[in-house]
């Protein structure tokens, strides 16, 4: 099933919220009257009772979907602490290398700048798939290597701060991609799509006259939106929701004030 889920997430929302109610509605209302076309009679108690369990089953569709949303509202807070650590923590970089100031200080907050462009417009695309960049890793190593040139130019208390602030980067980029592969379990699919399947099957029994037909379609639309917003919050990185790159904008942006300021 996460295979079908995964399909559904590359459609945007304006198109999953059109196809998935339709699709399911459609065959909800179609199969009753496939049911009287291939001649199979049932009695007036099978439909009324498969109203009920319809009833029901819906009911318990509606729990699970709305306690899975909970869930992933959790991962998407989960998300947005983590981007704001990480943009503090570049932050508290780039400050400290301001505060020493020099030519190997400049080309630190270069490195820095450089990494953190990278993030924006490479790394957050591969996020969605739970992946990181070969670039970003390529531009932390460079943050890396120029920090290690103050090396001997400082004193060992001031380069051990200064190592510390960036394994705190490192770290907080480490934490980031690891939240991006909270996703719900796939039990919760299966539940979830069983209980789709039990009541397509149940809309086979029941009653055929139109304004039957109506109501369930009308009830199986209603089931599809809450499907339809699981399928598309389901991601702390992707969706209509996702978590987005905007701090880390504003961070690039503040560091270029700061280097203003010590023009």
């Amino acid at each position: 099933m996460m295979g079908l889920v995964h399909a559904l997430q590359t459609l945007s929302f304006t198109q999953c919220i059109l196809v998935v109610p339709a699709v399911l509605a459609f065959a909800a209302m179609m199969l009753p009257r496939l049911r009287k076309a291939l001649g199979i009679e049932v009695n007036s108690e099978l439909t009324d009772s498969a109203a009920e369990a319809f009833g029901a089953i819906a009911l318990f569709f509606v729990f699970i979907t709305a306690s899975s949303i909970a869930t992933v509202q959790g991962f998407q807070k989960d998300g947005q602490k983590a981007t704001e650590f990480e943009v503090a923590q570049i932050s508290n970089l780039d400050r400290e290398l301001v505060f020493m100031g020099g030519e190997k200080a400049d080309a630190a907050r270069l490195a820095l700048k450089t990494y953190l462009n990278l993030i924006i417009e490479d790394e957050w695309k591969e996020l969605k798939d739970g992946n990181s960049s070969e670039q970003v890793d390529h531009a932390l190593g460079k943050v890396i290597s120029e920090v290690n040139h103050f090396k001997g130019s400082i004193s060992e208390s001031a380069m051990s701060k200064l190592h510390e602030k960036v394994e705190h980067v490192s770290d907080a980029r480490d934490e980031r991609i690891e939240v991006s592969h909270e996703h719900l379990s796939f039990i919760y699919w299966d539940i979830i799509f069983a209980f789709m399947g039990m009541l397509l099957v149940i809309s086979f029994f029941s009653n055929p006259a139109l304004p039957k037909l109506i109501g369930l379609g009308g009830k199986m639309i209603a089931l599809a939106f809450s499907l339809v917003l699981l399928i598309q919050t389901d991601g702390v990185f992707s969706g209509e929701i996702a978590v987005k790159p905007t701090l880390y904008s504003s961070a690039l942006a503040k560091m270029k004030v700061r280097s203003a300021d010590t023009e």
